[in-house]
């Protein structure tokens, strides 16, 4: 499989709309999806690059971590590694690399703080009408902009500003901007039903969401993952 065809089956899959944190069935340790979004990132890696399903509950099982609390990055890892994938935790990627590493080798699990990911344009939620503006941690207004395709893609719950997983399942294209397929498990939650594929985001957007939380945080593959992917 060369990097044309696994970017094919990477959007194939996402476009399926599924394997979102909220409304799984074999929930209970994640507080029925509540506190999932790294789990399921690692669900969707195990999928994309081993083609086998595995629950929520397997891959905390996996992690060895408490039930009803977020993974930890030692964690997260632990339960990356038991199903044979080789990821360690990276804080040297720009949006630049993280895109590299998801087009060579395989997807990158990404830390942000929610209030740094892009918006679903126009959006009205908890009485407010999204704009791409956004209060940072420090209270400063920035612009995380809009996620494409608009208003069909994006952030909406943006009551919700606390430490986020999500995940860089691909690079693309759009004209001669590079740009990131990324999906965000959140998007079925019950606040937005909507459950987009995935959020392409720009470059600039990407470097924003990274920035967001302290020290950069990405779990990366050390080698190329697909090849010989199970259809």
């Amino acid at each position: 499989m060369n990097t044309a065809e696994w970017h094919a089956r990477v959007v194939r899959i996402l476009e399926q709309r599924n394997r979102y944190q909220f409304g799984q069935p074999d929930d209970s340790l994640v507080k029925e999806g509540e506190v999932a979004c790294a789990d399921t990132c690692i669900q969707l890696t195990v999928l994309l690059v081993k083609g086998k399903r595995v629950s929520l509950d397997k891959v905390r099982q996996r992690s060895g971590a408490p039930q009803d609390i977020p993974l930890t990055r030692d964690q997260a890892l632990r339960a990356l590694h038991s199903f044979g994938l080789p990821y360690v935790a990276r804080s040297d990627l720009g949006a630049a690399g993280i895109l590299q590493v998801a087009r060579e080798r395989g997807p990158v699990i990404i830390c942000e703080k929610y209030w740094a990911h892009p918006q679903w344009k126009g959006y009205s939620y908890a009485g407010k009408t999204l704009n791409g503006l956004a209060k940072n941690g420090s209270g400063r207004t920035v612009r995380p902009g809009f996620a494409r395709p608009a208003k069909k893609s994006g952030l909406t719950q943006w009551t919700f500003r606390d430490g986020h997983a999500v995940l860089a399942a691909a690079d693309g294209w759009e004209g001669q901007e590079h740009v990131g397929f990324i999906r965000d498990p959140n998007h079925n939650s019950p606040a937005r039903p909507e459950r987009p594929a995935y959020d392409i985001v720009s470059m600039a957007q990407l470097d924003r969401m990274l920035e967001s939380w302290p020290g950069r945080l990405v779990l990366a593959p050390t080698r190329r993952l697909f090849g010989n992917t199970p259809e």
